[in-house]
């Protein structure tokens, strides 16, 4: 066969300034030169006068997002972390409270609670749940050796020391630090730091100054203009204000057991499904695959929905067709949990403040282990602590809430995405409270869409502390 055209390419712009590369694709759009060949003709000054005119001037921000900064974010506390991790189009790997053990003088001490008897309680809160941790640690970790010890777990993946990890990790403070890996580009890092800088929390705003400085260094002009919000600042506030509900304050209600309740979802979900996958592979308008989807049984459209998954492998997800419809759950879960729910990104999750008013988990394995009545009398004394602190500041006393302890939150995503969580954090190699979250979550789905609820695949494996609790009658 006769070759036509240019042949194919595919190269990295290596060791070329971000803004160049940026300028280098965005020029693409009007130049017929190869990349190589634009951006030799570019230097830095150049590539800064484009993003000025173009970028800042005109508004074309897309530019911005072939501008790519890798940042090193080193000892910021798991709050803050989870608040820069918010932001959806990014990349972030954060150190795991699995398998390291964190460092019980390495936490992070708001400015408000720094001095005089409430930087005493501040300190005494953190420093109590710290101990209690390393105290209860060695014996959580000999009951999960001899429970995980078996072969069929180790094949399985799982790891002793971190099951004893995730049984106390719930003593540990949202004001331990951690270190985050963060991949982003310009035009998102931008709005992440505007969001920082009008942030309640001034560790979140020292972070946007910090973020600032740093990313001036790379990109000098797609950060130059970077500031606080007038917006967003006070936003929780105003709402709460106009609304009658009282502002931005430590939210109140009973202890509540962790809990998944679907409440929304459009029940025609499974036809709007089954209408967008005739439309793309039927060559019909959205009327006439809506009418024929309309017109199938149950039955029918469960069979072409399982055909649309079939010969998809465990790395894959379903097309995006199953992206058309949705579920917004309100989810009650300890903060542990939450860390690592609230990283399924491409979900809408509106959340309250973390206190420590709605109760608290502690794992099987650390009642199995015998280390459960010491963990509830810390967390007691923790709570007691946080009462003080929060009718100071209740935004600040969040710091001193140990991940044990509830959050309430929303949580929208559509069906591809529920596919992926339940999938992956149903997985036995899983903390037992998020694997509780996933299976519920199918359970939901399944009840209002069973075509599309029992094809999303659950690991319904029982750890040891929980094939214990089944036995028990628990």
């Amino acid at each position: 066969m006769t070759k036509t055209g240019s042949p194919l390419r595919v190269y990295t712009l290596d060791d070329l300034p971000a803004e160049v590369v940026a300028v280098t694709f965005a020029k693409t759009s009007r130049s017929p030169d190869s990349f190589e060949e634009i951006a030799r003709e570019l230097s830095e000054s150049e590539s800064s006068r484009f993003h000025e005119k173009w970028v800042v001037g005109y508004g074309h921000s897309s530019v911005a997002e072939h501008a790519v900064l890798s940042i090193a974010v080193e000892n910021i506390s798991i709050l803050g972390a989870k608040v820069v991790e918010e932001n959806r189009l990014s990349s972030f790997t954060e150190k795991s409270t699995r398998y390291q053990v964190m460092s019980p003088d390495n936490f992070y001490t708001p400015p408000v609670f720094t001095e005089g008897e409430l930087g005493e309680l501040y300190h005494e809160a953190v420093s109590s749940l710290y101990r209690a941790y390393d105290r209860l640690r060695p014996r959580a970790l000999a009951w999960c050796e001899d429970a995980y010890g078996a072969p069929e777990w180790r094949q399985a993946g799982l790891n002793s020391r971190g099951k004893a990890c995730d049984a106390v990790r719930g003593l540990l403070p949202a004001a331990a630090k951690t270190n985050l890996g963060w991949t982003v580009n310009a035009r998102e890092l931008r709005h992440a730091v505007i969001k920082m800088a009008s942030s309640p929390l001034a560790e979140m705003r020292e972070l946007a100054g910090v973020l600032t400085s740093t990313g001036l260094a790379k990109v000098p002009t797609l950060l130059k203009y970077v500031e606080r919000s007038p917006y967003l600042d006070g936003w929780e506030e105003r709402i709460g204000e106009r609304s009658g509900s009282g502002g931005l304050v430590a939210s109140e209600g009973p202890s509540v057991e962790p809990y998944v309740r679907l409440v929304e979802h459009d029940p025609d979900g499974e036809t709007r499904v089954v209408a967008s996958m005739l439309f793309r592979a039927g060559g019909l308008s959205y009327d006439e695959a809506r009418e024929r989807a309309g017109r199938m049984s149950a039955g029918e459209r469960a069979e072409l929905l399982a055909a649309a998954i079939e010969g998809m492998t465990e790395h894959e997800l379903p097309v995006r067709e199953f992206e058309e419809t949705a579920y917004t759950f309100e989810v009650v879960c300890d903060f542990g949990a939450y860390r690592d729910i609230q990283r399924h990104r491409m979900a809408t999750q509106t959340q309250q403040l973390l206190g420590c008013d709605l109760g608290r988990t502690v794992p099987d394995d650390a009642r199995e282990a015998g280390v459960a009545d010491e963990m509830e009398h810390e967390l007691d004394l923790a709570r007691e602590r946080w009462e003080r602190l929060a009718e100071i500041d209740p935004v600040h006393a969040q710091y001193a809430v140990p991940l044990a302890y509830h959050k309430r939150i929303l949580m929208t995503l559509n069906a591809r995405s529920a596919f992926h969580l339940v999938r992956l954090r149903s997985r036995v190699q899983g903390h037992e409270s998020y694997r509780r979250i996933a299976r519920d979550m199918k359970r939901e789905i399944e009840r209002v869409h069973p075509g599309i609820g029992s094809l999303i695949p659950v690991d319904d494996t029982k750890s040891p502390a929980e094939r214990i609790a089944a036995a028990q009658g628990v």
